[in-house]
Order: structure tokens, then sequence, then C-alpha cells
């Protein structure tokens, strides 16, 4: 049959385009990786730096859960004076 040299070299040019791309393995490891935040090895961290990574997330956890009430209860706020303007005005 004609033409399967040509196929054989267009299978041959995807294949190789297929290499040079990254895998989406790795732009999830480049998207993800924060190279801010220094790595503490467990296994060779002292109790004492432990206990401030665990004191340092436990703020970090309260300060979220103090943001996230008050917005809860801001918007319930709104809502309230929006239901009672409109019973009023209408």
């Amino acid at each position: 049959m004609a033409g399967e040299g040509s196929m054989m070299s267009a299978n041959t040019s995807l294949k190789n385009n297929r290499r040079n791309r990254t895998s989406k393995l790795e732009k999830f490891v480049n998207t993800t990786t924060n190279d801010n935040i220094e790595f503490v090895d467990p296994n060779t961290a002292t109790p004492e730096e432990l206990a401030a990574i665990r004191q340092r997330l436990q703020q970090e956890n309260k300060a979220i859960q103090k943001n996230k009430i008050t917005l809860t209860f801001s918007i319930l706020v709104v809502i309230l004076i929006t239901l009672a303007a409109l019973n009023r005005y209408l």
C-alpha cells in the first residue's frame, strides 16, 4: 500500500512531540510548590520546633474561623435589614 512511510513518519513525529511536553504531574508539582515556606523534616525536627509549628497553625486556624464567623453574621444582618426594608415599604 502506498503512503506507509509517510504514516510512520507522522507517528514518529507525534511521539517526539509528546515527549517534549511536560506531564500533568509536573505541572501540578510546579503550581503547588511554595518556595517561601521552609521545609521541616518531622524526623529531624525538635519538639520545640514542632510545638511552634502547631501553635502557629492553631493561631492561623482561629483567625480563619473568626473571619468566617464575622462574614456569616454580617451577611445575615444584611439579609435581615433587606427583608425588614422590603416588608416595610412593600
